[in-house]
């Protein structure tokens, strides 16, 4: 079956700015470290001007993130990263990743790196809970970073030429089912989710559901899991589409015929879930 679902709600924006970083929380890296492959993207020094020692910096280490201007300095434990920091809204223009971590032990202390990529390079603004933005103060928290290892501003890769053959969507890896119930795809719709949600169903993709298959969408390949709400699969259902490569999810949810989308689909994006869903949903039914 191809469906796809995506899931949007509709809480205030700074209730949607709170459940994305308690989602994350709930979710936080048991290993306290940022893998190999994200260090080779995001990890080294930035700063607010590369060229002049004395400019507020950054720094993404494999165990820490660092905030710092002469004497002030703000250090960051536990990182981790996330791709749907903004709850249901969709993400700024573009924004690539959220790199998260803790200061101190509050669940109200963490400091953010929200990286973001365009025609200028990699940039880095601050985003902190309450008691870290007064830690940071106004010089580091108002400037945008810019990476210092390698070119600082390196422009964007070139695009490829109009007669280049396309090139095909990674191969799809290890089984749909097992993938489905991983840890990598229950992070990422929890995540999504929010914490605001707490019907068991859905929370934990547990009711009736078909076998999880591979699906395209716009030439990339997503991990397709539908499922339902026990007893009631009419009219309380989701499908949830999960990039194995970026970590993305996007997912449909229907209860009492009102769908919501999550993830932040694209308009045309969420058409395409809309119609996996109905494929899913409907034309059976």
């Amino acid at each position: 079956m191809t469906t796809t679902t995506i899931f949007k709600k509709t809480p205030s924006a700074a209730l949607l700015f709170l459940a994305a970083l308690c989602s994350a929380g709930a979710a936080w890296s048991r290993d306290g470290v940022l893998p190999p492959e994200t260090m080779a993207l995001y990890g080294g020094r930035w700063s607010a001007n590369c060229a002049d020692a004395a400019a507020p910096t950054l720094q993404v280490r494999e165990d820490m993130l660092i905030a710092e201007r002469g004497k002030r300095r703000v250090v960051g434990r536990q990182p981790d990263t996330a791709h749907s920091f903004f709850g249901n809204q969709p993400p700024p223009p573009n924004f690539d990743v959220a790199l998260m971590s803790r200061v101190g032990k509050g669940d109200n202390a963490t400091m953010n790196f929200l990286v973001f990529r365009d025609a200028r390079g990699q940039s880095i603004t601050l985003k902190a809970d309450k008691p870290v933005v007064g830690q940071l103060g106004p010089e580091l928290m108002k400037p945008r970073y810019w990476r210092c290892d390698g070119p600082a501003r390196a422009a964007a890769p070139p695009a490829e030429p109009a007669t280049a053959t396309p090139k095909p969507p990674p191969p799809a890896t290890g089984s749909p089912a097992a993938l489905a119930r991983g840890p990598a795809m229950d992070k990422a719709w929890r995540a999504a989710l929010g914490t605001r949600e707490t019907e068991r169903w859905l929370v934990r993709r547990e009711g009736p559901a078909p076998e999880p298959q591979w699906v395209t969408v716009d030439g990339t390949r997503y991990l397709l899991h539908a499922f339902c709400k026990p007893h009631d699969c009419y009219d309380h259902n989701a499908i949830a589409l999960y990039d194995q490569g970026s970590g993305r999810l996007y997912g449909l949810v229907q209860r009492n015929g009102q769908n919501q989308l999550l993830g932040g689909p694209s308009p045309q994006f969420a058409g395409q879930l809309d119609r996996l869903w109905r494929e899913q949903w409907r034309a059976k039914n």
